[in-house]
């Protein structure tokens, strides 16, 4: 008989990716849908479908750093604390560019300039270990 453990990374791995796709299946539902919805007040819970999947991913991020080893879990809250001090200082940087002058940008590119302040900071803390 096979016992095959399995092993943190592959749980996150696994629960970010059905958290990813469930993203990507209330966006399209969401932007498609959005037109039909044009005065309607059920347009803003339509469109705040997608930021839901984000708790999914959230929940698997936090499981992993508690089933793994101390070192994995000091290298993901690590590399965690980077990426949030370098989104921050970038978000706070183009806030006081855009008070000279700088075209202003939504708020949805927020989340892409953190995630890759963290990849960033994921591959400093592994270089450091």
């Amino acid at each position: 008989m096979s016992t095959t453990l399995v092993t943190p990374a592959k749980t996150y791995h696994r629960d970010l990716a059905l958290a990813m796709a469930a993203y990507v299946v209330l966006l399209l539902i969401a932007v498609l849908a959005l037109p039909a919805l044009e005065t309607s007040p059920w347009r803003w819970p339509l469109m705040v479908l997608p930021v839901l999947p984000g708790l999914g991913a959230a929940w698997a991020l936090l499981r992993f750093i508690r089933r793994s080893d101390e070192l994995q879990s000091r290298i993901v809250v690590e590399s965690l604390a980077i990426g949030f001090a370098l989104g921050s200082l970038a978000t706070l940087g183009y806030g006081f560019l855009q008070l000279a002058g700088a075209p202003p940008l939504s708020w949805i590119f927020v989340w892409p300039v953190y995630g890759l302040s963290w990849a960033v900071g994921s591959l400093i803390a592994r270089l450091r270990y």
